[in-house]
């Protein structure tokens, strides 16, 4: 289906943008992500803004830990206007008060998002919107794995040892992961034993820092089964001739975002994001990356709801979260265990 153009800028942007035109000289720096993902967001976002608007957008292609770190280095004098950044690094940035508060009145569209997308401050400020929602699971080379995995500690079977691969915690949902399976053995966020010892048995191919990292391991087939958000494993589907699979486990997939944050305030940013909450910025990320849309109403074709993290007829509602406040805490630990008792640093 091609996106329709009955959806295309809300009428609250769209005169804005006729009644007060954004001079060509003004620029944003804005941090995006790598991979298929970052091409999304340069087709569906990045690219229409600048032709609507004459705002000339640099991007500051990177993963989130890395954002954060430089958004920590320059906290008096930012070169970042805007960021995306994963769900959990997101959390952790929040509560270094590296975000600006964006102010609702000049981001219009946030009054057509479902509650869950609009993240704020113990103030009740509003620092951050969802850009749209994934479930992480296990994808698989359906060409080299003829049955399916339907638990999580499939992944620890003789026959893919060698071949898995499995996020680090560079990557948004390492930290979530860890602590999950310490759950599901019996830990938890305050006993990460059961899930490090675990890991640590866990024959892999190479750990992954980024989604976009984790598709070429599997496309290059360094690596034939593995964790993945549904976002990736879409793209890498319908970017490779093997086929590719993806269940989510008996025992429930993980759920995640990414998410839109302001720095520096300015009429181009706040414009930006208001675009970028349209429902025709939302239902063509949903359209090529497969996200949960965190607008309402956004219409989609069968494919792209087929594919969604909740299914055809589900919502938010269907997904499992982490508790990314217990994890924030606790990320310090989280990160000694891993370097020490999974990958064997002292």
């Amino acid at each position: 289906m091609k996106l329709g153009h009955s959806w295309l800028l809300g009428g609250t942007l769209a005169a804005s943008l006729a009644a007060t035109p954004v001079l060509a000289q003004d620029s944003l720096v804005v941090a995006a992500f790598g991979g298929k993902h970052g091409e999304t967001l340069q087709k569906c976002v990045i690219k229409p803004f600048m032709d609507k608007t004459g705002v000339r957008v640099t991007v500051d292609q990177g993963v989130s830990t890395v954002t954060v770190s430089k958004l920590k280095q320059q906290r008096d004098n930012p070169s970042l206007d805007i960021v995306w950044l994963d769900g959990e690094v997101s959390q952790v940035a929040e509560a270094d008060g590296l975000f600006a508060d964006i102010d609702p009145a000049k981001v219009p569209n946030v009054a057509n998002m479902i509650p869950e997308g609009v993240y704020k401050n113990k103030d009740g400020k509003i620092t951050g919107l969802s850009d749209g929602y994934y479930s992480v699971g296990i994808v698989y080379n359906k060409d080299e794995i003829k049955q399916a995995p339907t638990s999580w500690f499939d992944l620890w079977k003789p026959d893919f040892a060698g071949n898995v691969t499995w996020p680090s915690m560079s990557d948004g949902s390492g930290p979530a992961m860890l602590v999950y399976v310490s759950e599901l053995l019996g830990g938890g966020v305050t006993n990460l034993k059961p899930g490090a010892d675990k890991l640590k048995q866990l024959d892999v191919a190479a750990f992954y820092d980024s989604g976009g990292n984790a598709s070429n391991i599997l496309a290059r087939k360094e690596a034939t089964i593995g964790v993945l958000d549904s976002g990736a494993v879409w793209a890498l589907a319908d970017a490779h001739p093997f086929e590719v699979g993806f269940v989510i486990p008996k025992e429930g997939g993980l759920a995640s975002d990414a998410r839109l944050h302001l720095i520096k305030p300015s009429k181009a940013a706040y414009d930006f994001l208001n675009y970028a909450m349209t429902a025709e910025s939302q239902g063509c990320i949903a359209e090529n990356y497969f996200y949960g849309p965190a607008v309402k109403d956004v219409k989609l074709s069968e494919k792209a709801r087929s594919r969604l993290p909740w299914g055809p007829e589900g919502s938010i509602k269907d997904l499992r979260f982490s508790d990314v406040n217990a994890i924030n805490a606790h990320r310090q630990e989280i990160l000694d265990t891993w370097n020490r008792d999974v990958l064997g640093r002292r």
